[in-house]
């Protein structure tokens, strides 16, 4: 069976048995001379005019998609440089973040370290003071003007 081709509002039947003959014949004896069938085919110059117009208008339309295409990848390409330079930029602030914290920990083991130094050390200054204080106040017994202070 021939296929139907819709061109604008006409049917069109075309045998393609016949234009592939017809290539063949012109491929062959060099006459690509349209035979006489071809012209009965062909719609009239009224309807070919509104053709020409509508294909005309369907080229424009597609021009016009192109182009809307074209401004839609490149807004994407615009908006992708712009995601990956904000994602560039919160991986340098992490980065900066991690290393405050690593900073913060550290000084935070020092601190820990300075404590558990100090603390005993604390300790044993209260105690040794403690027994100074006793010395001097049992010492006090005997100095006069020196009142003596009751221990707990």
């Amino acid at each position: 069976m021939e296929p139907l081709y819709q061109a604008g509002s006409n049917l069109m039947k075309v045998n393609t048995l016949q234009g592939k003959r017809m290539v063949d014949s012109g491929l062959q004896s060099g006459d690509f001379s349209l035979s006489q069938s071809w012209p009965t085919c062909l719609p009239p110059p009224a309807e070919l005019e509104i053709l020409q117009q509508k294909v005309a208008g369907v080229q424009r339309e597609l021009e016009d998609f192109k182009n809307e295409v074209w401004k839609a990848i490149h807004y994407l390409e615009d908006a992708f440089c712009e995601m990956k330079g904000a994602l560039a930029q919160q991986e340098e602030q992490a980065a900066r973040v991690k290393q405050r914290l690593r900073e913060e920990e550290d000084r935070g083991i020092v601190r820990n370290k300075v404590l558990t130094f100090l603390l005993p050390r604390e300790k044993q200054l209260r105690e040794h003071c403690r027994r100074l204080e006793s010395m001097l106040l049992g010492r006090s017994h005997d100095t006069p003007g020196i009142p003596k202070v009751q221990e707990d």
